[in-house]
């Protein structure tokens, strides 16, 4: 058996078994095609031939269909094996139940197609190649911008329990995929590309060839998505998750008090606290904490209001409903946090192909000896602290037990020059540096520090991710980004960085001492 034959191997015996013909095995050789049969008395049946077109009215034999990969074929997409693989490798993947390997996916009525042994009509043309793997329907609105994945999900699942089309038409609200109800569940999968969904009453369907009218979220009218997107300056202390072992999550500062609109006008002021749903506020239930115990924080303990040392269950604060936290900042950090009801937009923050910068400023001092739990990781010698940043302006830096080396950072500096009389690295003053960075991986910065440059972060600071900054934003408030922030998180962000990324270092001059004081302790990588 050939090996490009071996792929095609699944598809044919169940086409094989559909045609009546039934054996212990196929062979594949070439374009021929003999069904195996064991025992003694073996024989060799010709097949019957493969379904083909009619001479004059151009229909298929069988049913008036053709197979999904020979129209794949006519259509030009590509070749008959190729379609035969790539349908075979998605149903592969479908069984599986992990489709991210798929490269290339059949598309009908923008719907995947998973299962090889599918028959369409002859004439049937809208099939599409596209790359990439297919994502849940859910997910690909939520980037649109759309509704939120939960709210996708409580649609599609309404709509798989109808029975007919006269039930369908009874739901407030159908999701329509180019045109089309869709009734498969909240495991419907559409392509990464799509955009052609709608959702609409289920009595009021899209008329046909009616186009979705999507409009791109940065594209949209701003007094559509105004207030979408709210940056916190988080102070020390809060979690920028869920509630969990007794920290109070930095949700629960989203409230009217802690607003800031200094920066706005008073037609802007009126209009995210007027009629409408621009900012929503409901009211949460307090799970309570234990003041005595020592994992919260003594200024959180003495900051929460009397309120909120009720019993269990007691409901006591109104926050903003709806919003989820687009990256994370550990509770030993303060600085920007961004919450955000809309997918498209946390997905350009937090991907990495986005090319985000945060910026960090970050106050350190000489580390002395490894933790107990760097020991136990393997870590047993720091190097000695160095105020030389160039290197983490380099590719190939890899933390203890990483697999993969760090990305280089965008710009390192020291904003203050303290001088010591033991020397570098030797005083106890605390110094502080500002690093720029378009990687975000978890505790990322403490462990650049400790590991690379021999330095124990006292204090971090997020002072800005893109063009969202906390200028003149107090700690514990927050406030909605404004027309220029939202738009600026759309702009086309160059991917390539500069030529000499792998050592922006010349040879010969790390260690010489022939560089500037300037030079060394600040470098720009781009």
């Amino acid at each position: 058996m050939m090996p490009h034959r071996v792929v095609g191997f699944r598809l044919l015996a169940r086409r094989w078994r559909r045609h009546g013909i039934s054996g212990s095995g196929i062979s594949c050789r070439t374009n021929e095609l003999r069904p195996i049969h064991t025992g003694a008395q073996s024989a060799r049946v010709e097949p019957p031939p493969l379904p083909s077109k009619e001479d004059g009215d151009g229909k298929d034999s069988m049913h008036g269909k053709v197979p999904l990969s020979r129209r794949i074929s006519e259509l030009g997409l590509c070749s008959l094996d190729e379609a035969n693989r790539i349908l075979l490798d998605a149903s592969y993947q479908r069984m599986h139940g992990d489709l991210s390997p798929l490269k290339r996916v059949f598309y009908f009525d923008g719907k995947p197609m998973l299962d090889g042994d599918v028959d369409v009509a002859p004439d049937e043309g809208n099939i599409e190649m596209l790359p990439g793997s297919p994502v849940r329907l859910s997910k690909r609105m939520s980037e649109l911008g759309l509704c939120s994945r939960r709210e996708a999900a409580a649609i599609l699942k309404d709509a798989s329990e109808v029975v007919n089309v006269r039930s369908l038409k009874r739901l407030k609200e159908v999701i329509y995929l180019r045109g089309k109800p869709v009734t498969e569940g909240t495991g419907a999968k559409v392509s990464p590309k799509e955009v052609s969904i709608q959702i609409r009453a289920g009595d009021d369907p899209p008329d046909e060839g009616e186009e979705s009218g999507y409009v791109p979220y940065e594209d949209r009218p701003w007094d559509e998505i105004k207030g979408d997107t709210i940056v916190l300056n988080k102070p020390f202390g809060y979690v920028s998750g869920q509630e969990e072992h007794q920290h109070v999550p930095a949700v629960r500062l989203l409230t009217r008090a802690n607003i800031h609109l200094d920066d706005f006008d008073e037609e802007s002021k009126r209009s995210f606290f007027g009629r409408g749903n621009v900012l929503r506020f409901d009211r949460w239930k307090y799970s309570g904490y234990d003041m005595a115990a020592t994992s919260v924080p003594k200024p959180i303990r003495d900051a929460l209001p009397a309120d909120q040392r009720k019993e269990k269950n007691s409901t006591v604060a109104e926050t903003l409903s709806g919003y989820a936290v687009a990256g994370r900042l550990d509770m030993d950090s303060a600085g920007v946090l961004i919450f955000t009801r809309a997918g498209i937009v946390a997905r350009k923050l937090i991907e990495s192909m986005s090319n985000t910068r945060k910026e960090y400023i970050v106050e350190v001092r000489p580390a002395l000896r490894p933790t107990d739990r760097e020991r136990e990781a393997g870590l047993t010698r720091l190097p000695r602290p160095t105020q030389d940043l160039r290197r983490l302006l380099r590719n190939g830096n890899r933390l203890l037990n990483e697999r993969l080396p760090l990305k280089p950072l965008v710009e390192a500096e020291w904003v203050h020059d303290n001088e010591t009389e033991q020397g570098e690295g030797r005083g106890q003053q605390n110094l502080t540096m500002r690093l720029v960075m378009v990687e975000g991986k978890k505790r990322q910065i403490r462990r650049m520090c400790r590991e690379l440059l021999g330095w124990h972060v006292v204090k971090l600071v997020r002072t800005s991710v893109g063009p969202v900054r906390i200028d003149s934003l107090p700690e514990g408030k927050w406030r909605p980004l404004t027309k220029r922030e939202v738009a600026s998180i759309f702009e086309e962000r160059p991917a390539k960085r500069s030529k000499d990324r792998s050592n922006p270092v010349k040879r010969g001059e790390e260690g010489s001492g022939k560089r500037s004081k300037s030079r060394a302790n600040s470098v720009n990588y781009w």
